[in-house]
């Protein structure tokens, strides 16, 4: 075990390891006392290549997780909109109830009509995630919402990602850049469709 070197590059994130270790590396090939360790640097710097590797696949894979989601949550909405439009298709064949469930639909317990346009979210805030890369944000929740779709940007005038489909009104945005300022803002989607945008916040990705 080392008793005087101080190993102090266990807390650094993959890139700042990594140009530590090549550092390290590139020192000790360089200092002749260190000669007789020549041996070792060989199959030391191929696993500083092989860790290169696997942080490149990573984030490879991260982005494609990234990308997927987005899919995945615009096919939800896509499908969710077409229900809809399936939904007033039936009733404008007809609004007894016993046939609207006969076509497996579910229907209203109230017997209020069905809910207005959605108003945007108000109060959006932001705060640095807990993890690289991620922001906390929520808002205040909109009555009668069936869901809500969250997206963010570089420029407050987009061009927007979308990276929340979902009934809760707080969400973690992830697999940002951290350190990179970013824009936030979100929508509910009702019966009658989806409301406007909320206005933008702002936060530094963590």
């Amino acid at each position: 075990m080392a008793n005087k070197i101080k190993l102090d590059h266990t807390d650094l994130d993959h890139a700042a390891f990594v140009q530590r270790m090549r550092e390290l590396s590139t020192a000790l090939s360089g200092a002749g006392v260190f000669a007789p360790l020549a041996p070792k640097l060989t199959p030391f710097n191929a696993l500083v290549d092989a860790l290169v590797a696997k942080i490149t696949a990573v984030g490879v894979a991260e982005q494609g997780l990234k990308q997927a989601m987005t899919e995945l949550g615009t096919a939800r909405v896509s499908v969710e909109e077409g229900a809809r439009g399936l939904a007033n298709a039936s009733e404008a064949e007809t609004t007894d109830a016993a046939l609207l469930q006969s076509g497996g639909w579910h229907l209203r317990a109230s017997t209020h009509g069905p809910v207005g346009p959605m108003t945007a979210p108000q109060n959006v805030s932001c705060s640095g995630g807990d993890q690289d890369g991620e922001v906390d944000a929520s808002f205040d929740p909109v009555e009668g919402r069936q869901t809500y779709l969250g997206q963010h940007a570089t420029s407050p005038t987009g061009p927007w990602t979308q990276f929340y489909v979902g009934k809760k009104s707080s969400c973690t945005a992830s697999g940002l850049v951290a350190g990179q300022l970013y824009y936030f803002r979100f929508a509910a989607v009702g019966a009658a469709g989806q409301g406007p945008w909320s206005d933008p916040a702002s936060k530094r990705a963590t």
